[in-house]
């Protein structure tokens, strides 16, 4: 069994619906599924989602000990790997791909399942080619501090070197999948920059066409070309990373990457203007308002260790508090 799957809460139901159905046009021999960091809730109609719905409480019987650790975007990446670990192991898939939810297949996965064929593990890099330091985000730099890799991908063929890397990986975001760059922590996604060097079988794609993203902008540009769309005229577009996607602005994430507006990008647009679509009449305005289950425990752990800080504070302050003469 081939699975393809990805991770989110109820409130990013709709680009996680949009990934599903473009996974169901381009790859019918894969099963979806969307692994719901979340508990279901009564008013989503969850048969509206072409994918299998699987609630990580099925799965992970820590996660509300890990909820009280971790904030909700820190929870989602983190249990990435015991995703997979569970895929392969409990439903003995042959080949596990993840997706980020707000990614969109444009054609069939062909090349990544070619190259699963002789390699048991797949990366593609945010760039592949150098970025002027002009002030401009983003820079070589932002990489060395949030990954070399785009964790919005990755993909395994089942085999002993793909079980040592996932196991590898699960004990470092239980343990330390903080987002934290400035000590060295950047959730699920910087451990794997030691992947290439720690274990055998990783491939490091170059394909200009899977994962194109708002951070790789300056080294490719959209053609379409006899109804199909090509990267530098010469990649097939595979799948585009519509990362930190705004419904209804019409603009690129600027207050992360502002090296290109979107008026700076024609070739993007029509992509853009299409997404936006789909994430209306994927319900993006009814989902985007649950806050997850999770978030709700974290809160409350966070609310609780705040308190426990003040009265230790209050009480220091009592016992050291300077005495009159």
């Amino acid at each position: 069994m081939n699975v393809i799957f990805t991770i989110c809460s109820n409130n990013y139901l709709a680009q996680a619906s949009i990934l599903a159905n473009s996974v169901c046009l381009f790859q019918q021999g894969a099963h979806f599924v969307v692994v719901l960091c979340d508990i279901k809730r009564s008013e989503i109609d969850y048969s509206d989602i072409n994918a299998e719905i699987v609630e990580i409480r099925a799965i992970e019987p820590h996660i509300n000990e890990l909820s009280e650790k971790y904030n909700i975007i820190e929870l989602n990446t983190c249990v990435k790997p015991r995703a997979i670990e569970y895929f392969f192991r409990e439903r003995s898939a042959d080949t596990v791909i993840y997706l980020d939810p707000d990614i969109k297949l444009f054609r069939p996965l062909t090349e990544i399942y070619a190259e699963l064929q002789n390699f048991s593990i797949l990366l593609t890099p945010h760039i592949y080619t150098p970025i002027p330091i002009d002030g401009k985000k983003p820079g070589e730099n932002t990489f060395l501090n949030y990954g070399i890799y785009n964790l919005g991908f990755i993909a395994l063929r089942k085999s002993d070197e793909a079980s040592k890397l996932v196991r590898w990986w699960k004990y470092r975001t239980y343990e330390a999948g903080f987002f934290d760059p400035a000590e060295g922590l950047f959730v699920d996604q910087l451990p794997l920059n030691h992947a290439p060097i720690f274990f055998d079988g990783v491939k490091v794609i170059y394909h200009m066409g899977i994962n194109m993203a708002p951070w790789n902008l300056h080294e490719r540009i959209l053609t379409l070309i006899n109804g199909q769309y090509y990267v530098n005229e010469k990649y097939p577009l595979v799948f585009y990373h519509f990362s930190s996607f705004f419904v209804g602005k019409s603009e690129l994430p600027l207050h992360h990457y502002d090296r290109y507006t979107l008026s700076d990008r024609p070739d993007i647009q029509p992509i853009y203007q299409a997404y936006n679509e789909e994430m209306v009449m994927r319900k993006h305005l009814f989902y985007q308002d649950f806050e997850s289950f999770y978030s709700i425990i974290y809160n409350r752990s966070q609310k609780k260790k705040d308190s426990k800080a003040k009265r230790i504070k209050h009480k220091l302050n009592r016992l050291f508090r300077p005495t009159s003469r």
